[in-house]
């Protein structure tokens, strides 16, 4: 009897029921007939050929690898999320077998504790990614046992060219010519972990053979480390870029400070700097005595203004700055400045200004003066 006669009876047996079953006839219906649609995928003991069954494995080997990869990416996604603390997920641990109870619960109690729903959706695609690759591990499991292929596990340190060449000398009794000649036409990994299961299946009669890694007790194929090195390596070249590129920035930044800070020196070290005020205000303030009009107190006077002796020499004081209709005199201190020999000062009747030349430039550079301000 194939699949839809028998769906056909059993609605005829549903038509037959009382009315208030029927509903629960139908729904139980949908299942039997879900469940006999999935019995009807391949399965063991449905291949009718070595050719039929191989083609099986590497499909569902080939959905594995597809399904794992997938997995990694939204497991990278997740922990790209976590704050510092929080729990992050590994791929290996989530199908590692000696985990305890608790771990084993992990990816469950992530997801009821996750309040973000666009992550919690995530946690519950990876939760469906492990339940789909159990399935086809159990499914890949079925159909080795099927096969006439032997296989050993891999042990850390284990090469596959190695193992393969074992096999063909010994258990097929080949010589090491015939058994290089065989291995140059075969695909081989470098990838092997420990438990992984490497398979090997030598046909005299077709002179042909076949070797292949399955995961076996390791928890990954070789393909799916191999795609995680591959990330890896994308990710460290990315970061490595990222690093790159903020120190050269870094240096640029650096450099132009220290350019700063030099031009800023060589600044300092080239200026004049001078506070200029009315000698009535400088009176006022306690920095020159009332008589003698000398310098008392120069503390709180804030030598702001500077001349880079490179660029000029020439100091122009307007009248109106310091209260004044015009300036008739300007005294420079400390007196160790003599005018006429040191600089001039010279005032303009039009406009009232008054203009203070550097004639020593370098007597100057890197001092701070006073310039009492007479109107």
């Amino acid at each position: 009897m194939n699949v839809r006669e028998f769906i056909g009876r059993v609605r005829t047996r549903v038509a037959r029921a009382a009315a208030p079953s029927r509903l629960a006839l139908a729904a139980g219906l949908t299942i039997l007939g879900l469940g006999i649609i999935a019995c009807a995928e391949p399965g063991p003991g449905s291949a009718k050929s070595s050719d039929e069954l191989l083609t099986q494995l590497s499909d569902d080997r080939a959905k594995i690898d597809q399904t794992s990869d997938t997995m990694m990416k939204r497991i990278e996604e997740f922990n790209a999320s976590r704050k510092p603390g929080e729990q992050t997920l590994q791929f290996s641990e989530i199908f590692a077998q000696d985990l305890s109870a608790e771990q084993k619960d992990v990816l469950n109690s992530l997801v009821a504790e996750e309040k973000d729903i666009s992550y919690q959706a995530l946690l519950q695609q990876i939760i469906a990614d492990r339940d789909s690759i159990r399935e086809l591990q159990e499914h890949v499991s079925r159909l080795e046992q099927t096969l006439p292929d032997q296989f050993v596990l891999a042990k850390r340190g284990d090469r596959h060219q190695a193992l393969a060449m074992t096999y063909l000398t010994s258990d097929a009794a080949l010589d090491s010519a015939k058994a290089k000649a065989l291995l140059s036409q075969v695909d081989q990994t470098d990838e092997l972990l420990p438990g992984n299961k490497v398979w090997f299946f030598y046909d005299p009669q077709r002179d042909t053979f076949r070797t292949y890694v399955t995961q076996g007790e390791a928890g990954q194929t070789p393909l799916a480390v191999r795609r995680a090195h591959q990330r890896k390596l994308i990710q460290e070249r990315e970061t490595f870029k990222t690093e790159r590129d903020s120190a050269r920035a870094e240096v640029v930044t650096l450099q132009e400070v220290k350019t700063d800070l030099e031009a800023d020196l060589a600044r300092h070290e080239n200026s004049v700097f001078y506070y200029a005020a009315a000698e009535k205000s400088l009176k006022e303030q306690g920095v020159l005595s009332p008589v003698l009009k000398k310098v008392r107190d120069v503390t709180g006077v804030q030598f702001e203004l500077a001349l880079d002796l490179r660029e000029g020499t020439t100091i122009t004081l307007v009248p109106g700055d310091y209260g004044l209709t015009r300036i008739r005199d300007v005294r420079m201190l400390p007196s160790i400045y003599e005018e006429g020999r040191d600089f001039t000062v010279q005032t303009a009747q039009e406009d009232g200004t008054a203009r203070i030349d550097i004639l020593v430039p370098d007597a100057f550079r890197g001092k701070e003066i006073l310039l009492a301000v007479q109107g």
